[in-house]
């Protein structure tokens, strides 16, 4: 199972792949929509509209890049909202998956901690928790999700999530959002529960940046069981989680 779409090994253009080359910065932004069970079942991601944009320069860069994309995540965020009919007015709820614990994984708890709400407000509609890790917890972050879901009548679920690479150039340079939801450590186990629309009954949208790569990747003689991450992880994960709360939080003003 891999994270990022485009790391699946297949040929996606034979499934209306599409990558569109960006004003600025060598970005490009690739999108694939899988509207069939069976595209979905030849792939094995859900069914969604996906985008992936990669800015291959962005840690050289990171001030000037900071409005740029910015206003490019915007614009396909508000397209899956729109796609989905999720009204910024409606309970939402912000899920921040991961261990806040581990630096590469943090990434989720980190966006949640930059986003705003207004809980004293009586109108208050947005919500966001980091339910941790199973191994942490012994709960499973779906059944939490699931709980909050039907306790506060939630409209729609955004989740934030660390992912994992096969590439070492893509290490904190892309990101990857869609409305098909994710399986929390999808990528190094496969026992978590997918969290997405079909499970939970409300629309789901994901974004998630991949900071980590399992050491098989890098070497054949390594263990694909020793994952990776970069030693400037934690300045990437505090760059692109203020990033990625920024887009939310004006398009919840």
């Amino acid at each position: 199972m891999h994270d990022l779409l485009d790391e699946c090994g297949k040929d996606l253009k034979n499934f209306g792949y599409i990558t569109e080359e960006l004003e600025r910065f060598k970005a490009t932004c690739s999108k694939l929509f899988i509207d069939t069970e069976e595209k979905a079942k030849k792939l094995g991601f859900e069914k969604g509209h996906y985008f992936i944009l990669n800015a291959p320069l962005l840690l050289g860069l990171k001030e000037e890049h900071y409005k740029f994309l910015k206003a490019e995540i915007k614009n396909r965020v508000k397209f899956l909202l729109k796609e989905n009919k999720i009204k910024v007015k409606e309970n939402i709820l912000f899920v921040g998956i991961g261990n806040p614990q581990i630096t590469a994984d943090s990434f989720g708890d980190a966006v949640i901690q930059k986003l705003n709400i207004s809980p004293f407000e009586h109108d208050n509609h947005v919500y966001k928790i980091s339910p941790n890790t199973f191994s942490n917890t012994g709960i499973n972050a779906y059944e939490i999700i699931r709980l909050l879901v039907e306790g506060f009548n939630i409209s729609a679920v955004v989740l934030f999530d660390a992912l994992a690479t096969t590439n070492l150039l893509r290490l904190g340079t892309s990101i990857q959002f869609n409305d098909a939801g994710l399986t929390p450590g999808s990528a190094l186990n496969k026992f978590g529960m997918p969290i997405n629309s079909e499970t939970l009954g409300v629309p789901c949208l994901s974004v998630g940046v991949p900071l980590m790569i399992s050491a098989g990747d890098i070497s054949k003689n390594a263990s694909k069981e020793l994952i990776l991450a970069e030693k400037d992880v934690a300045e990437k994960v505090d760059y692109l989680s203020q990033l990625i709360a920024d887009v939310f939080n004006e398009i919840l003003e």
